[in-house]
C-alpha cells in the first residue's frame, strides 16, 4: 500500500512548474527477520518527496517504502519504476546494495540513486568507495543534504539520458563510463526547513503506524560542535537550520492522533524520536515541550522521548525538559573527559567540575540523566577510560552508555590521513540485529551489515581495550538504572566512589554462573572482530541463519548484561554485596559484629534480587517475599535528598515486616509489548533494555506487617498500590 503525496500550497503557480512524469519509489530499507533493526519510521525519505512535490507536478504519486518483503512484492506486481532512490546508513548499506544490484540486473533502464551518510569525505576515498562497493548497482550519490539536490536530479532525468548527466548538478555524483568520478560541490544547505513540508500531515506515513515503527520528527538539522566522529561534525553541516513552531505543532499533533488508539490497545511503543542533535539548546525548543506535554495529556502519547540533549546551554536544556517530566533524559554526552582526547577529536564539553550540578540539577527538575562514552578515542588509554567513567558516576548520572569507536565513511576521522595521523588500528565486526535473506525476483538475496571499530590507539593496547570492555560490563549490570540502589546510596554517604565498588568487584572471585558468562563474554569480543572486511562480509552471509537464529552477531553488552541478571543473579547479588562492604572497610568505615551497616548491606543486596527476579518471563510470575529489617524507602528516598544516611539507627523498623515483590498488570502489558516485538531471548531483553527504564518494569514493592505485628506506622514504607 503506498500513501499519495498531499501537496502543499505552491510557492508559484502550477503552471510555472515543471509537469514530471517519472514514477519514483523511495526506500529507507531495514532489516526485519530477527527483528526489525531500525524501528524508525521513513521520514528522512518521505521528505524527499514532499519537497520535491514543491518543485514540480509530478504525473505519479511516490511510493515509499520501509520493509524489504514490501518492495520485494512491489518489484514482482507493479514492474521496476524509473527511478528509485535508497537511503544509505551503516545499518542498512548491504541490504540496499544488494537490492540495487538486483534491479540493476533485471531492470538496467531504472535510475539507482543513493544518499545518506554513508559516503567519505575526501575525493581520493569517494573514487575508491564508488570502484568497490557502487559500480554497476548505483547510478547517482546525493552528497549533502538530499531534497534540492533530488529534485534538480528528477527534474533532470525528465528531460535528458540519464548518460548525459556528469557532474553537472550540484551535490549529485557519478562515475563515468570511463572510470572517472564526477563529484561537483554539495548544493548549498536549506535554510528554512520549513520549505520541507511534513510528510505525516501529507498522509504519506499514515501507512506506517503499524505498530511496529516508530515515529520521528526533526526540529532542527545541523550541529555547531565539530567532533571528528561524526558526520554532522563537518563544516557543511555546522549551521543550523529550524522549522517553525506550527509545524511542528501540526506535526506532532497528527501523530499523537494516530497513535492513541495503537497505544490504548497496548499494540505499540509509547515513544517518539526527535533526530535533532542538541535538543532543548534553543529556545524554540521549549515550545516543542509544551506541544509534547499538550500530546500527552490529549493522546496518551508519548510516554518516552527519546533525544540527545544540548551539549551546551544546560540550564535552557533542564528548563525544556522539565515540561516533560520523566518523558526525556537529560544526557550528558561527554564521550570522554580527558583534555588530550578532546582536543584531538574536536569536542567542545562543558567543565567536568560542573557535572554534578548538571545531575543534581536534573533530578531535582524531574528528568533521568545519562551520559555516553566511547572507548578507544584517539589518544586514548585505559586509565583514561575508566577515569572518564569514575567523573561521570561520581557527578552523580544514572546511566552510562558505552560505545566502541566505529569509523563512519562520512566523518572526518574515516579519512586516511586522520587515521595515520593517531595510529587508529581497526577490526570489522557485524552490526547486531541487521542481517537478513530475502527473496526478490525469484532469487534468494542475502545481507549483513558491517562496521569498522577501533580496537587500538597508541596508548591502548588491545589487551586493554578489552579490560575496559569488562569494566563496561560491570558497570552496565551493576550500576546503570540504579540495579543495586540501596549499595550505592550507602557507598556515596560514607564517600566511595561507586566506580572503586566496580573495581573490588571486577578483581573479586565470582561464583561459577558469573564466572562462566563473564568468560563468554571476553570470548566472544575477541570472536566477533575481523581483519578482513570482504572475508567477514562472505562469512557472515553464508552463515545466516546463525546470526538471524540468535548464535552470533549480537550486542555484547546488551544481551551479556541481560544474562547476569537473570541467569547470574544470585551470584551478582553476592558479589555487589560483598564487594561493597570490601569497599567501606577500605575506607575506614567500622563494622562490628552484626553491625547495621552488614544488615543493610545484606538485605538491600537481597531487596534488588527479588526486585529483579524472573522479571522477563511472559506469564505472571509469583509474588516473591522478604523480612524488612529496615525501611529501605525512607533509606532511599532521605539519600536521593541528600540528607546524610548514616545513622541507620533512624531506618531500622522497631518491628519487623514483610515485603511483597509483584509485576503489576500495567508492567506486564509493557513488557509484552516489548517482548513480542524482540523476542525472550538474552539478546531481545537486552535490546528491550535500550528502549525502557529498568526501574520501570522491576518488581514493585509492597509492605505488609509480619505475623502477629501491628502494620508498620503510617508514612515509613507505606504499600504500593496494586496495579493489577
Amino acid at each position: 500500500m503506498t500513501a499519495p503525496v498531499s501537496l502543499p500550497t505552491p510557492t508559484v503557480a502550477s503552471s510555472a512548474r515543471p509537469r514530471v512524469t517519472l514514477t519514483v519509489w523511495l526506500a529507507d530499507l531495514t532489516y526485519t527477520q530477527q527483528t526489525i533493526s531500525a524501528e524508525t519510521m521513513p521520514q528522512a525519505i518521505a521528505d524527499l518527496a514532499t519537497y520535491a512535490a514543491t518543485k514540480m507536478d509530478l504525473a505519479h504519486p511516490v511510493r515509499i517504502f520501509k520493509y524489504p518483503e514490501a518492495l520485494a512484492a512491489a518489484l514482482e506486481a507493479d514492474g521496476p519504476p524509473d527511478v528509485i532512490g535508497f537511503s544509505h546508513y551503516i545499518w542498512n548499506s548491504q541490504l540496499s546494495l544488494v537490492f540495487a544490484e538486483l534491479i540493476k540486473r533485471h531492470f538496467p533502464r531504472t535510475t539507482v540513486v543513493f544518499g545518506g551518510p554513508h559516503y567519505p569525505l575526501r575525493r581520493p576515498e569517494q573514487n575508491e568507495f564508488w570502484h568497490e562497493r557502487l559500480t554497476g548497482k548505483v547510478d547517482f550519490y546525493i552528497d549533502g543534504e538530499g531534497e534540492p539536490a533530488f529534485a534538480d536530479l528528477l527534474r533532470t532525468l525528465n528531460d535528458v539520458d540519464r548518460t548525459e548527466i556528469r557532474g553537472h548538478i550540484d551535490g549529485v555524483h557519478c562515475l563515468g563510463d570511463d572510470g572517472i568520478l564526477h563529484a561537483p560541490r554539495p548544493r548549498l544547505r536549506i535554510h528554512d526547513l520549513s520549505v520541507v513540508p511534513s510528510p505525516y500531515v501529507a498522509g504519506l506515513m499514515d501507512e506506517f503506524f503499524d505498530g511496529k515503527l516508530v515515529p520521528t520528527v526533526q526540529t532542527n538539522r545541523g550541529c555547531p560542535f565539530k567532533c571528528t566522529f561524526c558526520q554532522e561534525g563537518t563544516s557543511y553541516f555546522q549551521r543550523v537550520a529550524k522549522k517553525h513552531a506550527e509545524q511542528i505543532r501540526d506535526e506532532l499533533h497528527y501523530i499523537g492522533r494516530r497513535m492513541k488508539p495503537l497505544v490504548e490497545a497496548g499494540a505499540a511503543r509509547n515513544e517518539l524520536l526527535i533526530t535533532d542533535s542538541n535538543f532543548g539548546m534553543y529556545p524554540d525548543d521549549h515550545d516543542t515541550c509544551r506541544v509534547i506535554a499538550e500530546c500527552q495529556q490529549l493522546y496518551g502519547w508519548p510516554r518516552v522521548v527519546n533525544v540527545t540533549t544540548g551539549k551546551n546551554q544546560r540550564d535552557r536544556v533542564l528548563s525544556a525538559v522539565a515540561q516533560v517530566p520523566g518523558a526525556i533524559s537529560l544526557s550528558g554526552a561527554v564521550q570522554s573527559l580527558d583534555p588530550d582526547v578532546l582536543r584531538r577529536i574536536a569536542r567542545s564539553n562543558i567543565d567536568a567540575g560542573k557535572l554534578m550540578d548538571i545531575a543534581l540539577a536534573a533530578s531535582d527538575a524531574g528528568a533521568g540523566t545519562y551520559s555516553e562514552v566511547i572507548l578507544a578515542l584517539p589518544g586514548d588509554s585505559k586509565a583514561k577510560h575508566l577515569g572518564t567513567l569514575r567523573q561521570l558516576v561520581d557527578a552523580g548520572f544514572d546511566r552510562l552508555n558505552m560505545f566502541q569507536l566505529t569509523l563512519l565513511p562520512g566523518s572526518e576521522m574515516c579519512t586516511d590521513s586522520y587515521r595515520r595521523e593517531h595510529g587508529l588500528v581497526t577490526k570489522w565486526r557485524v552490526i547486531p540485529r541487521c542481517y537478513g535473506a530475502y527473496s526478490v525476483l525469484g532469487e534468494e538475496v542475502r545481507a549483513a551489515e558491517v562496521d569498522e571499530v577501533c580496537v587500538t590507539v597508541p596508548d591502548m593496547p588491545y589487551e586493554d581495550y578489552r579490560e575496559c570492555r569488562v569494566m563496561n560490563l560491570f558497570l552496565a549490570s551493576l550500576y546503570n538504572g540504579g540495579v543495586f540502589a540501596v549499595l550505592l546510596a550507602l557507598l556515596r554517604a560514607h564517600g566511595v566512589s561507586p566506580m572503586r565498588w566496580l573495581e573490588l568487584a571486577r578483581s573479586m572471585d565470582h561464583g561459577p554462573t558469573l564466572t562462566a558468562v563473564l568468560k563468554e563474554f571476553e570470548a566472544e569480543t575477541d570472536e566477533q572482530l575481523w581483519d578482513d572486511r570482504t572475508a567477514l562480509l562472505t562469512h557472515a552471509t553464508e552463515h545466516i541463519d546463525q546470526y538471524i537464529e540468535g548464535h552470533l552477531g549480537n550486542n555484547l553488552l546488551y544481551t551479556y548484561r541481560t544474562r547476569i541478571i537473570s541467569e547470574a543473579l544470585q551470584d551478582t547479588t553476592d558479589l555487589a554485596a560483598r564487594a561493597c562492604l570490601a569497599a567501606l572497610r577500605e575506607a575506614g568505615v567500622g563494622m562490628g559484629g552484626g553491625s547495621l551497616i552488614e544488615a543493610l548491606v545484606h538485605e538491600g543486596a537481597e531487596y534488588h534480587r527479588l526486585t529483579l527476579s524472573e522479571i522477563f518471563r511472559v506469564d505472571p510470575p509469583e509474588v516473591l517475599r522478604q523480612t524488612a529489617g529496615f525501611n529501605l524507602a525512607l533509606f532511599l528516598a532521605a539519600a536521593r535528598r541528600r540528607e546524610d544516611v548514616r545513622d541507620l539507627r533512624r531506618f531500622r523498623r522497631a518491628v519487623e515486616g514483610v515485603r511483597e515483590f509483584v509485576l503489576t498488570l500495567a508492567q506486564q502489558r509493557t513488557l509484552n509489548t516489548y517482548l513480542r516485538q524482540f523476542g525472550a531471548t538474552p539478546w531481545g531483553v537486552g535490546r528491550l533494555l535500550t528502549k525502557v527504564r529498568l526501574p520501570d518494569i522491576v518488581r514493585q514493592v509492597r509492605m505488609s506487617p509480619g505475623p502477629g505485628s501491628a502494620p508498620a506506622p503510617a508514612g515509613t514504607e507505606p504499600p504500593q498500590r496494586d496495579q493489577r
